[in-house]
């Protein structure tokens, strides 16, 4: 339009569910506000005190005893509404609200809910047309006339009588309201509950059919970790590792980003470097994995995962592998590796902790320099019952995954 505009006092703000994805330019000029997501308590409140009640009053149901249930709130949240926010849940709350409006009218008939009538006062004072109107219409309607009388030296043709015939269509009044319409009452007679058991009848079956995919102890090379989804959503992502005939090779699956792969290159090599000190091999200088290819997979496939959080579970999956040691699925661990052993701190350590509280982990296996984060910005009731360790080692990661196993009472001498 080629108009100037001033810019100097214009706020913009953006949003995004992570920072690497924003050009470094652009972020070098941004003041950076991390807002973490809501926990289940709080989306359970925020739930009862505002979603419910709008989506009832949005259905028609205000005045009704239609109730979603606290417990039934619950399950959704934990199967089917698992993103940091409440966009998702609002959605599944007023679909449960509009199935159970429509249960309503099914059970009870359509003869319940007759329609309200027009009354001869709301039609004739909505056919009501002012006087100023009234006479623009007349003033118009006489300017045609005039203007389309034929001249008396014109022949027009005799109408038809298709056209001669008047359409009582045409003919007929219309009545035109604007009254607002108001819900329906519903007799105190209907009562509708919607429980964990009756869920499924209004949102389908659960998203999420469960939290972890090790319930019992796993075979020697598998790892529990914790990673954050692009949609700032933490899960609970299991490290399998497995051996076979080959070159030396490493292979890695489940959509894993070049961040992930660097971090098994890393750990691989950290195994490999210290496989005397690990009792893999029986001497120093015994050659390691020459004939032997390294498959490393995180399932869900279908989910892109990134990032340097995974590090210190590969390295245990590797650990387990070659010790034919098996790994307790009640630990979970995140952290960056560095290739010296060093554990680095890493990001959206609350949405992993609740991923981990949901999953029922008892151990959580973080790196120190997250302490204070942890200890400040977790809320109380998602650590409780959970054991955290702080790491500042991969030695202290390994003893505290394998304690108590004969290949850990080797490394204390050793590593």
């Amino acid at each position: 339009m080629d108009v100037p505009v001033d810019l100097s006092r214009v706020l913009f703000v953006c949003t995004a569910n992570n920072l690497d994805t924003i050009p470094a330019p652009l972020l070098d000029r941004m003041e950076v506000l991390e807002v973490s997501g809501y926990v289940s308590e709080e989306k359970a409140v925020i739930a009862e005190r505002y979603l419910a009640p709008q989506a009832r009053e949005a259905s028609g149901l205000a005045s009704a005893d239609v109730v979603l249930e606290r417990d039934a709130v619950d399950v959704l949240i934990k199967y089917y509404c698992r993103e940091s926010g409440v966009r998702n849940l609002k959605k599944h709350i007023d679909k449960i609200y509009r199935k159970a409006a429509l249960k309503v009218v099914q059970e009870l008939g359509e003869e319940t809910f007759p329609e309200p009538t027009v009354t001869a006062a709301a039609s004739s004072q909505s056919s009501e047309v002012p006087s100023d109107t009234a006479e623009n219409m007349s003033t118009s309607e006489s300017a045609v006339s005039v203007s389309s009388q034929p001249e008396s030296t014109s022949t027009t043709p005799p109408p038809s009588p298709a056209e001669s015939t008047p359409n009582p269509s045409e003919d007929s009044p219309k009545t035109v309201t604007t009254q607002e319409r108001k819900p329906l009452p519903i007799p105190e007679s209907v009562r509708v509950r919607i429980t964990p058991e009756t869920l499924k009848d209004y949102v389908g079956p659960p998203v999420y059919q469960k939290d972890r995919m090790y319930a019992r102890p796993p075979p020697p090379g598998v790892s529990t970790g914790l990673g954050y989804l692009g949609n700032g959503s933490g899960a609970v992502m299991p490290v399998e590792a497995m051996s076979m005939p080959g070159k030396g090779g490493l292979q890695l699956t489940g959509k894993l980003g070049e961040v992930i792969r660097e971090s098994a290159q890393i750990g691989l090599s950290w195994v490999k470097s210290h496989a005397f000190e690990l009792g893999i091999t029986s001497s120093a200088g015994e050659q390691f994995l020459n004939d032997r290819d390294i498959h490393v997979h995180m399932p869900e496939g279908s989910i892109g995962k990134e990032g340097p959080s995974a590090g210190t579970a590969i390295l245990s999956a590797f650990v387990s592998l070659f010790t034919k040691t098996q790994i307790n699925p009640d630990i979970a661990m995140t952290g960056e590796i560095s290739l010296v052993g060093q554990v680095l701190p890493v990001g959206g350590l609350k949405e992993k902790i609740l991923a981990a509280h949901r999953a029922g982990i008892k151990t959580i296996l973080a790196p120190a320099a997250n302490r204070a984060d942890i200890e400040e910005n977790v809320p109380e009731s998602v650590k409780t019952g959970i054991r955290f360790v702080y790491v500042e080692t991969v030695k202290e990661v390994l003893e505290e995954v394998f304690s108590g196993s004969p290949v850990a009472e080797r490394w204390k001498d050793t590593l």
